[in-house]
């Protein structure tokens, strides 16, 4: 279990909602779409994807420098709203997820840089829900567990 929680914690970075220590952004405006150069870096060394306001409606997209896209997602009313999704350096995909209103619900799936899938589940308003399966690197299942509201339960037989 506290593997489980080390591998869930370091990953799903994307929801951090922890206190900003080091602020690297840099964004311009386009239309209805931000672009930033950078993110902010948190405590915990995962990142915190803020709007520019509290207001704002539209696309979001960050890259790296080689030009392969970090992350993309929306912003509905400054929360994140719908499919948010992340890539490696070397463009495969990293994570996708799905958000509703700023919660997590919906699919979530996190990869390897190899591209092989490490764990996929569930989140109901920003609680795991449901049958969460983890994966070795090379795509070998090696645990499954369920979640209700956040909390492990029992697999039924």
């Amino acid at each position: 279990m506290l593997r489980f929680i080390f591998i869930l914690t370091g990953l799903i970075f994307l929801a951090c909602n922890s206190n900003e220590t080091k602020k690297e952004t840099t964004e311009t405006q386009d239309s209805d779409t931000l672009k930033v150069s950078g993110l902010k870096k948190t405590g915990d060394h995962s990142y915190l994807i803020e709007p520019p306001d509290t207001a704002y409606t539209g696309d979001y997209v960050d890259k790296y420098e080689n030009g392969n896209t970090k992350f993309k997602g929306f912003f509905r009313f400054g929360k994140r709203h719908g499919q948010w999704m992340a890539w490696y350096a070397n463009g495969l995909m990293w994570s996708e997820c799905f958000y509703d209103k700023g919660l997590k619900h919906g699919a979530n799936n996190v990869y390897y840089e190899n591209g092989k899938l490490r764990y996929s589940g569930f989140f109901k308003n920003d609680m795991r829900d449901s049958i969460w399966v983890f994966y070795d690197v090379n795509g070998v299942e090696v645990q499954r567990l369920k979640f209700k509201n956040n909390e492990e339960v029992p697999l039924a037989n």
